[in-house]
This record gives C-alpha cells, structure tokens and sequence, in this order.
C-alpha cells in the first residue's frame, strides 16, 4: 500500500514539473518576427508591413500544456547602423488563421536619440491564447516614420510571453 502511494505522488509530481517546464520553456522561447522597411517609404503616413510568426505548438508543439498567455515584453531592433529614432509611432498587432488582430505591444513619441533597440509599452492586459494556440500566427506591424529610409530596413520584432501551467 506504501508503494502503491508513493508511486502516485511521484506520478503527480512529474505531471506537474512537466507542465510547469512546459511553460518555463515557452515563457522564454524566443519569438521574433522580421519585416522590410523599403527606402522611400513615405514619412508622416500610416504603413504596415506583415510577417508570418510562429505559434507555441509550431515553437514547442505542446502550447496545450499552458494558458493565460500574456504578452511580457517587446523589442523592436534594426541594423546597428540604423536608429529606431526614425519611427514616430509603432504598434504591432498579433493574428491567427486570419482572426481577429490583437494589440500586442506598441509605442508613441519615439525619441530622435534612439540606439538600435527600443523596448515597447506592452498591452498585458489581453490573453493571447487563441492566437498563440491557434494554427499560423500573422504579425502585423504598423508604424509611422519621422522621415524616408534611404536604403531598406529590417525590423525584428522580439516578443516575451508569461503562461500558467495547465495541471488538471
């Protein structure tokens, strides 16, 4: 009866840690996404660009282990030799299979003096499961410029997420 006890808080205890590795691993995966400023894209105007993402079960295939997935940080990155001060605004909005567009990360006012790097205002406040369960996720980047690139741009959206383990 001892065995048969101790065995069965040993199953449930690495049920658990399974779950809750599951989620440590998705919660610092890295998830990115790319997308192409051209040159002579036009400055004080609304554009967007988009770029397929991949979802937790395309990152981990076990996105079903976890819930409440939330956005918890967000970088956007260009080339050394350009400046995110170029931007005005941006937003990034996170889809799937074509759904509804869900605001994920954004930011107004961008300072001229900008590095190469610039952390988002993060909209923590959505769950993203669907989306980030569901088939294709679809990053759409919207952005305003200060001025026209004169050369092309890549942009690398980095996003973090936090998730509870699901241990039913």
């Amino acid at each position: 009866m001892k065995n048969i006890f101790l065995s069965t808080v040993v199953a449930a205890a690495a049920l658990t840690s399974c779950s809750t590795v599951s989620s440590i691993l998705q919660n610092t995966f890295p998830y990115s996404a790319t997308v192409l400023v051209t040159s002579g894209s036009p400055a004080n105007t609304t554009l967007s660009a988009v770029s397929a993402a991949q979802s937790i079960n395309q990152l981990t295939g076990s996105g079903a282990n976890v819930k409440d997935i939330r956005a918890s940080n967000a970088t956007l990155s260009v080339d050394s030799n350009s400046s995110m001060g170029m931007f005005k605004s941006v937003k990034v909005y996170l889809s799937s299979n074509g759904g509804q567009e869900v605001l994920v990360a954004s930011r107004e006012d961008i300072p001229d003096n900008m590095g190469s790097s610039l952390s988002l205002d993060v909209n923590s406040s959505t769950t993203l499961d669907a989306v980030m369960k569901g088939g294709s996720v679809q990053q759409r980047l919207v952005y305003v410029l200060k001025k026209s690139p004169t050369s092309d741009l890549t942009v690398k959206t980095s996003v973090g997420f936090s998730s509870v383990p699901i241990t039913n």
